[in-house]
């Protein structure tokens, strides 16, 4: 690894970088992403893109990137909205970044509730319906991934467009208190069992430290959730460390949740870097040799989603 004052940038390969780079702070929420919205003041939400179109069919988006075997955008939901329950043809993962969100998962006319705070997520599974709904103080931020570079529209199941009552929407289609469940990840009941395999709570979650100085907290895939398409990790990077370059056969994006983190490329003995503070995301193409260190002034978190659900076959080497 070249000394960071040694290093000489070729002006080609950082254009390239640079097309690969969401900056938070350089992007708009979009109020208008979600047509079946439109004209119900109660399902207002916001999206921001950053891989992909997600659950917008506004795949033409200039600013964003292009989506492989997956999206990545973030949600902003204000109190007292919900999204009414549907269902997707592939995997949908919700983690929270702020704020405390409802989920529900609808089982016929009986919904399982799940609160997630900070760092919860999570991982819809394939054709369950489901909906979300901030019954708290302050407006939710979640980044939410779809399994899928260009997934089909969300078929509704509990919609006021589909003349359904706007509170048995809010509800998720349960017409009444005793057909919603408070979820217990301890319960015999199959429904709650099999959610209890799809939440991962933050403060459950015990990280494994490797040989190259870091941690590594398996949201999908590994011990977290069941991967289908992709699989994610959060990377927690204390001060100083540093890895080597490694390349892969799928992407990999990075998506900064505290702290600042400088990713580097790679090629033809050229090395370019970008530092990436706070909800800023990088997406590694596959082939491309990257690395990560943390030359900030505190300890880093970033997730990490990987376009495959098989097991990492990275061996992280510190520099």
């Amino acid at each position: 690894m070249p000394d960071a004052s040694q290093i000489a940038p070729s002006a080609e390969l950082a254009h390239q970088m640079q097309g690969f780079v969401g900056r938070y702070t350089e992007k708009s929420f979009d109020w208008d992403a979600f047509p079946g919205s439109r004209g119900f003041p109660d399902l207002q939400r916001a999206q921001l893109r950053y891989v992909g179109a997600g659950g917008s069919p506004k795949t033409n988006d200039p600013t964003t990137l292009k989506a492989e075997h997956f999206t990545f955008s973030l949600v902003n939901q204000p109190v007292g909205k919900f999204a009414a329950s549907h269902s997707h043809e592939i995997v949908e993962h919700f983690m929270i970044l702020q704020g405390v969100l409802t989920v529900g998962w609808v089982w016929g006319d009986e919904v399982i509730e799940a609160k997630l705070g900070p760092k919860d997520m999570v991982l819809n599974s394939l054709g369950r319906p489901h909906g979300f709904r901030n019954d708290g103080i302050e407006p939710v931020l979640m980044q939410i991934t779809v399994g899928s570079g260009t997934p089909l529209a969300p078929v509704h199941v509990c919609h006021p467009a589909q003349g359904k009552d706007i509170e048995l929407s809010r509800t998720f289609g349960a017409a009444s208190a005793d057909k919603i469940h408070p979820f217990r990840a301890d319960s015999s009941d199959h429904r709650h069992a099999h959610m209890a395999k799809h939440v991962m709570r933050y403060r459950d979650m015990t990280p494994e430290w490797n040989d190259a100085g870091f941690a590594i907290m398996n949201y999908v895939g590994g011990t977290g959730a069941p991967p289908q398409n992709y699989r994610m990790d959060l990377i927690h990077l204390p001060r100083g460390k540093e890895i080597q370059p490694y390349a892969r056969d799928v992407e990999d994006v990075y998506f900064v949740i505290d702290g600042a983190i400088t990713v580097g490329w790679e090629e033809n003995g050229q090395t370019v870097e970008k530092r990436l503070g706070a909800r800023d995301l990088i997406f590694n193409p596959a082939g491309r040799a990257h690395y990560f260190r943390n030359d900030g002034a505190t300890d880093a978190q970033f997730t990490m989603v990987v376009g495959t659900p098989k097991a990492e076959t990275v061996a992280f080497k510190a520099a």
